[in-house]
């Protein structure tokens, strides 16, 4: 039985680039991502769609062009469209700079092949198949929140070892990693720092701050 496709484009000016993203993907829908000022735009190029390819097309709003906003309009729709549809692309060949920043960001953490547009050429983008949310183990989140609710920053493995309810060689083995397995330290989520007697400083980076927004939202 052929995957069904779900398509998002994000949308930010360039009508042309949501055409060649759907002449050369396949699609049985599409869900066109506006902000409040190209809302208009969207509507029109809905009607387009529907009328010329007689595709389903549905419109988005989001509010900004935040990451924040985009991984949570772009998780939202995966889990609202999961039942309905096995493959999910995202076209970001018509986004602006900010909002390509946002689509792309999404992409990583969640594990959604993208591309972009220039002219009437694609651009597949180096997006895991697998995504941060899917590759990050519980273990490893329930780290992570500890951390979170200690503000980020913990100065030690045994001040996170009573918060997180781990035992130190646990947390070692978790953050540091092993050979084999990337831990969080190496994955980019969290940064150690060796600090007054040997200590072990660790805090969320920016991306531990991310991944842990969008597995919240689930």
């Amino acid at each position: 039985m052929p995957l069904k496709t779900l398509q998002m484009a994000i949308l930010g000016g360039n009508e042309e680039a949501v055409f060649v993203g759907l002449r050369n993907f396949p699609a049985h829908k599409l869900v066109l991502i506006a902000t409040t000022d190209t809302k208009d735009q969207a509507e029109q190029l809905a009607g387009k769609l529907t009328d010329t390819l007689r595709l389903a097309v549905s419109i988005v709003t989001i509010q900004d062009c935040s990451i924040q906003t985009m991984l949570d309009t772009i998780g939202q729709l995966v889990k609202n469209e999961t039942e309905g549809f096995q493959d999910f692309l995202i076209n970001v060949g018509s986004a602006n700079k900010h909002l390509t920043c946002a689509g792309v960001t999404a992409a990583f953490i969640h594990g959604i092949k993208t591309f972009d547009v220039v002219g009437d050429r694609l651009e597949v983008l180096p997006v895991m198949k697998y995504g941060y949310t899917q590759t990050v183990t519980e273990p490893k989140l329930e780290i992570m929140r500890a951390i979170e609710r200690s503000g980020g920053d913990v100065e030690s493995l045994e001040k996170l070892s009573e918060i997180a309810n781990y035992g130190k060689p646990l947390l070692s083995y978790h953050i540091r990693g092993s050979q084999e397995s990337r831990g969080l330290e190496s994955l980019g989520l969290v940064e150690v720092e060796r600090g007054k007697r040997g200590r072990l400083r660790v805090r969320l980076t920016s991306l531990g701050r991310t991944l842990l927004s969008t597995t919240q939202t689930k």
